[in-house]
């Protein structure tokens, strides 16, 4: 009588190896191209995917969104990603069914250089925010700008480049005697640094102390009755922040914007939008803009690492882009920095991912997938009101590269962007929209 141990083992070897064979005789190639919003995602998800799969999934030379929607629906692309919505001009004569899959949300950082500021963060209201991308406010000293300024603590980060690789630092106050930190560490350094010490130091003495785990962005609450604080991450500074009272510089604002077709452009405008009318929502900026001209002394970026690149090299310039291309370590040392932006509910507030997150919990999202956010949460203190959530389109129809893309949208949903999106400079979905999400995921190659 053979022993039954012997035979489980022999068939488990014989369905380890069936499936093995069935991986490689399915394995798909799919590529995906478009929006740049989330590229810096989408480089490290397709990378793991492809490494755990079996399949080789690739998000291809991105250039935005309209680039992307052209690429799915005329081009025969396997998925695209687009973050803004899907006219129907662009889907043209289009038989096949498709749907969105929101996948992941970020924030827009209003990212500037300054040098006069020496670290210091910019503070700007959304009315100041539209009178400089309009060109009606020219100069940094601006009475607009100066009264920003002056309506909340201003604190400056010392600290050139991080002593722990990967690992950044936000300082945001919220009221004249506490303040937000809020720490992100890349992927590279959430593994580095986990179990280890995020240390605040008042001057050699330190006042708060968490221990890293498994998120990748850390929010820690002070009482500020220092004028100065060191953030530590392992023993080593990440960032020194002190009160600070700049001098706003007569210098000439250069406004960087997208020169294509953007999802990052037509979310950007949206909020713009919601308080004044002259702003048209579009993915074009120069469409957008009042008047649809753009200042002669705008300068224009090719996609958001362009646009980044172009702030991080120019003194006194600012534009919009996604905030993970302001955290990168090259760009901020070169000076780059985000803004706190003034929301409705009269809070200046941080482009982290917890005040993305708390921006988009109050949107609505149709059954297509798409969602709709709501600038009037007068009641919100804590959201950030520049944000947006990125998309990928993928075809219903129940084919094999279908499936795969599926798959892939399955797993980012239910596994990756819980785990890395924060660590990435992103927020995961949460909540109705997440539902909606994986739903439309399964839809992708079902045949329904």
């Amino acid at each position: 009588m053979k022993s039954f141990r012997k035979v489980f083992a022999s068939t488990a070897l014989v369905v380890v190896g069936s499936m093995s064979v069935a991986t490689m005789a399915s394995a798909e190639s799919i590529v995906g191209t478009g929006a740049t919003f989330p590229a810096t995602f989408q480089a490290s998800a397709t990378a793991e995917y492809s490494k755990s799969s079996g399949h080789t999934v690739a998000y291809s030379n991105p250039t935005g969104s309209g680039a992307g929607k052209t690429a799915f629906f005329t081009a025969g692309q396997d998925f695209a990603g687009t973050d803004s919505s899907v006219s129907s001009t662009q889907t043209g004569s289009t038989a096949f069914s498709w749907v969105y899959v929101p996948y992941v949300a970020g924030a827009i950082s209003i990212a500037y250089r300054l040098d006069a500021l020496a670290g210091a963060t910019l503070n700007l209201s959304i009315p100041t925010v539209a009178g400089i991308f309009d060109g009606t406010i020219k100069t940094w000293n601006d009475p607009a700008i100066v009264a920003d300024m002056a309506a909340n603590p201003i604190w400056a980060n010392s600290t050139k480049k991080s002593g722990f690789k990967g690992a950044s630092a936000l300082w945001t106050p919220t009221s004249a005697t506490a303040s937000t930190l809020t720490v992100t560490l890349n992927p590279a350094a959430l593994k580095a640094a986990k179990g280890k010490k995020i240390e605040v130091m008042e001057d050699k003495k330190s006042v708060k102390t968490v221990t890293v785990a498994a998120k990748g962005q850390i929010e820690i609450a002070l009482t500020t009755k220092a004028a100065a604080y060191t953030v530590k991450v392992d023993g080593k500074e990440v960032a020194k922040f002190a009160q600070s009272t700049p001098t706003l510089p007569s210098t000439p604002i250069t406004v960087v914007y997208r020169s294509s077709t953007s999802g990052t452009t037509n979310n950007f405008i949206k909020p713009l939008n919601a308080f004044n009318s002259k702003w048209t929502i579009d993915d074009s900026f120069t469409k957008a803009i009042p008047g649809g001209v753009a200042p002669t002394s705008f300068q224009a970026g090719v996609g958001s690492d362009g646009v980044a690149n172009l702030i991080a090299d120019t003194n006194g310039s600012i534009g919009y882009t996604e905030v993970s291309y302001v955290t990168d370590a090259t760009r901020a040392a070169k000076g780059i920095r985000s803004a706190s932006v003034k929301n409705v509910a009269g809070k200046f507030v941080a482009p982290t991912a917890a005040a993305t997150s708390s921006m988009i919990a109050d949107s609505d999202i149709d059954a297509k997938g798409f969602v709709t956010f709501n600038f009037k949460q007068t009641t919100n203190t804590t959201a950030y009101p520049f944000v947006a959530v990125t998309y990928a389109l993928g075809r219903t129809e129940a084919t094999s590269k279908a499936v795969v893309v599926s798959g892939y949208l399955q797993w980012i949903l239910n596994t990756y962007a819980p785990a890395a999106a924060e660590s990435l400079g992103y927020a995961p979905l949460s909540g109705a929209i997440l539902t909606v999400a994986k739903n439309n995921a399964k839809r992708v190659g079902s045949g329904n």
